[in-house]
């Protein structure tokens, strides 16, 4: 059966409910009126999942700032021709396909992955890196330039730039993530030289930096378990139920959502990153909660009634 691609017009309207939705994600009234628009036609419905698709591939998070979120949405838009942009959505192909059509320049990068998945290659002189779900990176001999979204990187003799740092790293392992106002760096194993505008931080096995452009804070003890991603896994330990979310957003497509009555509520448990959907499954099992799910890309994490 011939798939029937939406029109602009409709790509335009599911657009529109996306920044809606990132200026109010906790508006219960714009999430019935976007599930009474999806419900009245099948193209309203087709049109909104390959944008959520299109949205995880360029990593806008819908639990994250809306005022962030929103400009980055509407320079996507604006970086496709009108043609390119309905081409894109009607796709059907996997990731790789969506990478290739997309002309947002971060995915020019040397190496990138998209929403849910994680890649690793070698660099000569014995240096492993891996990459995490809606990453790219850039590579230039041993120096690596992490453009967005998490980097592990093992080995002898090493160069990392991110957004706010440069480390060098001597028979260490460390893990890299970049945020929206800062960079998280922290080491697993040996030690690591972070240097900064103002200066320079040695740091060892177990110790990390957060750095941005106000200074650098030492990180402690987190909630989240920053190596498990490399074992495929999401470890946690007395994490807010909300946070949670946020951070199992990243390797699913579509909307995930929660009430704020819940928000606060805590979790503890271990979650296999490569089935996200079991992941949302099992928290219902953990917590007083259910899954309230109007497409498989629209979930919303609400209390038992």
């Amino acid at each position: 059966m011939a798939v029937v691609q939406p029109c602009e017009s409709i790509v335009r309207a599911a657009i529109e409910w996306q920044m809606r939705l990132r200026a109010e994600p906790a508006s219960a009234e714009l999430q019935r009126q976007l599930h009474d628009w999806l419900a009245q036609d099948e193209q309203h419905d087709q049109a909104w999942q390959r944008l959520q698709q299109m949205a995880g591939l360029f990593r806008l998070n819908p639990l994250g700032d809306a005022a962030q979120a929103i400009p980055l949405l509407q320079r996507a838009e604006a970086d496709l021709s009108r043609r390119r942009m309905l081409k894109l959505l009607g796709l059907t192909a996997g990731s790789a396909t969506l990478l290739a059509a997309a002309s947002v320049p971060v995915w020019r990068a040397d190496f990138a992955t998209a929403t849910g998945e994680t890649r690793r290659f070698e660099l000569p002189g014995d240096v492993e890196v891996l990459l995490n779900t809606g990453s790219a990176i850039d590579i230039h001999g041993q120096k690596l330039s992490l453009r967005s979204g998490e980097a592990l990187v093992e080995g002898e003799q090493w160069q990392l730039r991110c957004a706010f740092a440069e480390c060098v790293g001597h028979r260490a392992r460390m893990s890299v993530r970049e945020y929206d106002n800062r960079s998280e760096i922290r080491v697993e194993q040996g030690e690591v030289q972070v240097r900064v505008a103002a200066g320079q931080h040695q740091l060892q096995a177990g110790e990390g930096l957060a750095v941005s452009a106000r200074g650098v804070i030492p990180l402690g003890r987190s909630a989240l378990d920053p190596f498990a991603w490399t074992r495929g896994l999401l470890v946690v330990n007395d994490i807010r139920l909300a946070d949670f979310l946020a951070e199992a957003g990243r390797y699913r497509h579509g909307w995930l959502g929660c009430d704020p009555a819940i928000a606060d509520l805590r979790l503890s448990g271990v979650f296999r990153l490569a089935e996200p959907e079991l992941m949302l499954r099992n928290i219902t099992h953990l917590l007083p909660v259910t899954l309230v799910e109007r497409t498989r890309w629209w979930v919303r994490v609400v209390p038992i009634a």
